[in-house]
């Protein structure tokens, strides 16, 4: 996430007939891939639409939202869902300007700011001159209409792990507990994050006859041992009547790993030995 902090922002509308904007004070900067305005907000507020009222997160400070001045709500920072912390001591809370579905700020009318004279201090203080960043090398329009990002796929992640890689459990996460609905081919993973009041659940399409509650949850205690795949593999078929091929193992390891019950070794940059993992 982006903060909005230790910058000013000046900024007026009056309509696009009174904006004599020069082009000239727009530059592309292909190093740095970023795009600054040469000019003060008034007279780039044209070209940049409001780019700081959009996308980012407006957090105001405890004082600023029980002033009541702010359509705002009280976020977990790790889960970023409603804060149930009743301790007003929470470290993982931050207090943030509502959004709209398109997630520009509530208070964004016709590129301007509703509340301009009582903005928050945290909009008081922006100031873009250092440029904006582009998220894509993609010029408009250039990329095909259904261009995506790559991902690795559960087949590419399978066909990459080795015997010898090592995954571990996330070390601010634990896992509850596990609900593998066979009927509806959906399992359920009901975990809580360090630092984090309450539990929170997610969710996947899985099917495995072999697998049920009980046998999930013994396979993913198995990676506390912080042993390579095919040593945990082979401890778990010695200890469960589960007779798991050693694929059907790997495409669990990819769905621990995406729900990060599991996460490669070598994130944790050799704290664990050097041990392998997946590039």
């Amino acid at each position: 996430m982006l903060y909005i902090k230790n910058i000013r922002l000046e900024s007026r509308w009056k309509g696009s007939e009174d904006l004599m904007m020069d082009l000239t004070r727009v530059e592309f900067d292909g190093t740095q891939r970023k795009v600054v305005f040469h000019g003060d907000c008034f007279e780039m507020h044209a070209v940049c639409k409001a780019m700081c009222c959009r996308e980012w997160e407006v957090v105001i400070s405890a004082e600023e939202y029980a002033s009541g001045l702010y359509e705002a709500e009280i976020v977990c920072t790790l889960t970023d869902k409603a804060c149930s912390n009743a301790s007003l001591q929470c470290i993982n809370r931050w207090y943030r300007v509502d959004k709209r579905e398109d997630k520009s700020c509530v208070y964004l009318e016709e590129n301007s700011c509703r509340i301009y004279a009582e903005r928050p201090r945290v909009c008081r203080d922006f100031l873009c001159k250092g440029g904006w960043r582009l998220d894509s090398v993609f010029p408009a329009n250039s990329a095909p209409p259904d261009w995506k990002p790559p991902t690795l796929t559960k087949e590419t992640f399978v066909e990459r792990l080795t015997e010898d890689m090592t995954f571990v459990l996330h070390p601010l996460l634990k896992v509850h507990t596990v609900f593998y609905l066979k009927p509806r081919n959906e399992i359920i993973f009901i975990k809580e994050m360090v630092g984090v009041c309450g539990k929170f659940n997610t969710r996947d399409s899985f099917d495995s006859p072999q697998m049920d509650d009980a046998r999930f949850m013994a396979l993913i205690g198995l990676f506390g041992s912080k042993e390579p795949l095919g040593r945990i593999y082979r401890h778990y078929c010695a200890q469960s009547t589960s007779l798991l091929t050693l694929k059907e193992f790997y495409e669990i390891v990819w769905l621990l790993n995406k729900h990060n019950v599991v996460l490669d070794s070598r994130n944790f940059k050799g704290m664990l030995g050097g041990m392998g993992g997946l590039g």
